[in-house]
């Protein structure tokens, strides 16, 4: 029996996403459903793509679509129902779902997808890898894509470095400098002006410092700041009493949604460690490690194993190949990822 290599089944997954997309657009068409029948049968490796496709395919529907008002659009202006090619014959059985012998053919609903065909869900992957929230761009002076790293330089001289899918505005006036960080990860190295303070807020959460290196982070559900160097005061008035810190180096303080704040230390070269492409994690759950990647993956990463997520992991991840990383992730701690297309990633149980 041959084996098969890796440059083999990455074309062969390559090949049947492009089926999928080609028989959602016309599941009717018999000449296409002969080649594809072809094509299905000519190896078991074909086979076997096809059916962890098919699969996949289902796992997509099966939870939120992330970003999905993106796409929503799209799929409902299409009004159609979608199908999963018919295998004429009798095709190795790996090749159909639940080992059903003879023909078959799975029909996906948009109530089942969630938003509609597999060319919808594909086209989303692209939009949501290379056009940026424009909402967020008219809002924001400085934006980074999915799988971005961007370094500015205010009219000050502060080097501003932003990690991917983040945004800030920015304003200077003659009493003082002031940042919003809309979203996302942004790390400070300040020009010393004493008179003019440097001030970042993100949310309720403000920082204030003359000059210094300090990172600050924000979430939908989540403010924090860490001093590299220097001293950064920290405000916050959603906690009672309201929050007033100063930090010094290795110092770092978290203010959730509530208002509620934890604070630590760490190594002062372990802050904005994504500058450098890496993440440092320590017993941190799997769930937020993928919530990172999905930052630096210029596609979808959907999670379909809630074992797998509440998971803690610890170590040193590299954020320049994020999909690399999630697989070794999930195959060190029993889950497995599966590529419905170079653009679309499902973690599963292994």
């Amino acid at each position: 029996m041959t084996q098969s290599s890796d440059a083999d089944r990455e074309r062969a997954e390559e090949e049947a996403a492009a089926w999928l997309l080609r028989l959602s657009e016309a599941p009717d068409d018999t000449e296409l459903n002969a080649r594809f029948d072809a094509w299905i049968n000519r190896s078991a490796l074909n086979a076997e793509i096809w059916a962890r496709t098919a699969r996949a395919y289902d796992l997509v529907g099966k939870g939120p679509a992330r970003h999905d008002q993106h796409w929503q659009p799209y799929a409902a202006a299409r009004k159609t129902e979608r199908a999963l090619p018919t295998v004429n014959g009798k095709p190795n059985a790996a090749s159909r779902p639940n080992n059903h012998a003879g023909p078959w053919r799975r029909r996906l609903t948009p109530a089942r997808l969630g938003t509609g065909a597999a060319a919808a869900a594909l086209a989303a992957c692209l939009i949501i890898a290379v056009l940026p929230d424009a909402m967020l761009r008219l809002e924001a002076d400085i934006v980074t894509a999915t799988g971005e790293l961007r370094t500015a330089v205010l009219e000050d001289g502060t080097r501003v470095h932003l990690a991917p899918e983040s945004a800030i505005e920015v304003s200077v006036d003659t009493s003082e400098r002031r940042v919003r960080l809309i979203q996302g990860n942004a790390f400070f190295d300040v020009t010393r002006d004493p008179s003019k303070p440097f001030r970042v807020s993100s949310g309720d959460t403000v920082a204030t410092v003359l000059g210094t290196a300090f990172e600050m982070r924000h979430d939908a559900d989540l403010s924090a700041v860490a001093v590299q160097h220097g001293r950064v005061h920290v405000r916050d008035g959603r906690a009672e009493p309201p929050l007033s810190a100063e930090l010094r180096a290795g110092a770092w303080v978290r203010i959730s949604e509530a208002g509620d704040s934890t604070r630590g230390k760490m190594l002062p070269d372990e802050i904005a460690a994504w500058r450098r492409g890496e993440l440092i994690a320590r017993n941190r759950p799997a769930g937020e490690i993928v919530d990172i990647l999905r930052r630096y993956h210029t596609g979808a990463i959907v999670m379909r194993s809630d074992t797998f997520a509440v998971r803690r992991v610890s170590g040193i991840y590299d954020l320049r190949e994020p999909a690399t990383t999630l697989g070794e992730l999930a195959a060190s701690h029993g889950a497995a990822v599966r590529r419905l297309s170079p653009w679309l990633l499902i973690v599963t149980d292994d």
